[in-house]
């Protein structure tokens, strides 16, 4: 029997990421920094999180930003862009896996599709924390209308939301706003240690982007924002 060598491969991938590190600016004292959030969920629970997403930015970030350390912990519908994936994926996570932490990484957007869903959270005693990165946008969507639509906003921007703090009590489901970034490490540390389930609301700018990213049409060398 034949076994495939791939170090050189993993080897060059590593030599890759050493030498062109995710990065962002953290300079900005209005709004919370979606890759910060991340990084410190990530320093919380120690990169040992069942972590699961919904389709958009926070996606994105997650997968750039969350330092994870062991193999099968990482549960999203990757390319499938399956909105309302993520709070079914953390409740059947938690549930095969009691004793783990599990965190649902989630846009605003995402979350209406399925935010019915955390009535079970109380109801089976699921210690799920629940991240809600709102930018009051479809992000994924509107960062294209920005850079290559001239900013012609079709159905991307929400005008009006619910107050997901009042959701997340009607549900019987502790809520923790972040609406600055002096309270970013305190009210996290806050929900983390909270024994039972949490919905963490975190505002963040709606022009923060993802980067890098490959437009349209174009090859994974010719990749913008680094």
């Amino acid at each position: 029997m034949i076994t495939a060598e791939h170090d050189k491969w993993i080897n060059y991938c590593k030599n890759n990421k050493a030498r062109y590190p995710f990065k962002y600016e953290n300079d900005d004292n209005t709004f919370c920094k979606p890759q910060k959030v991340i990084e410190y969920i990530g320093k919380i629970t120690h990169g040992n999180a069942i972590v699961t997403t919904d389709v958009g930015q926070h996606q994105m970030w997650a997968a750039q930003f969350y330092p994870f350390i062991n193999y099968g912990q990482w549960v999203t519908s990757g390319g499938l862009g399956t909105m309302g994936f993520g709070i079914p994926a953390a409740i059947e996570a938690q549930l095969a896996a009691p004793g783990k932490t599990a965190v649902c990484f989630v846009g605003d957007g995402s979350f209406q599709m399925t935010n019915q869903e955390i009535a079970l959270l109380p109801e089976y005693g699921l210690n799920i924390k629940i991240v809600l990165i709102n930018n009051g946008t479809l992000g994924m969507v509107k960062q294209w209308q920005d850079k290559f639509f001239n900013k012609r906003f079709s159905h991307s921007v929400f005008n009006d939301q619910p107050d997901f703090m009042k959701m997340a009590e009607a549900y019987g489901v502790k809520g923790f706003l972040i609406d600055s970034p002096s309270l970013l490490e305190s009210t996290l540390k806050a929900a983390f240690n909270y024994k039972g389930p949490a919905l963490i609301e975190v505002r963040i700018s709606p022009v923060e982007a993802v980067n890098p990213m490959v437009p349209s049409g174009k090859s994974n060398h010719e990749m913008e924002g680094y």
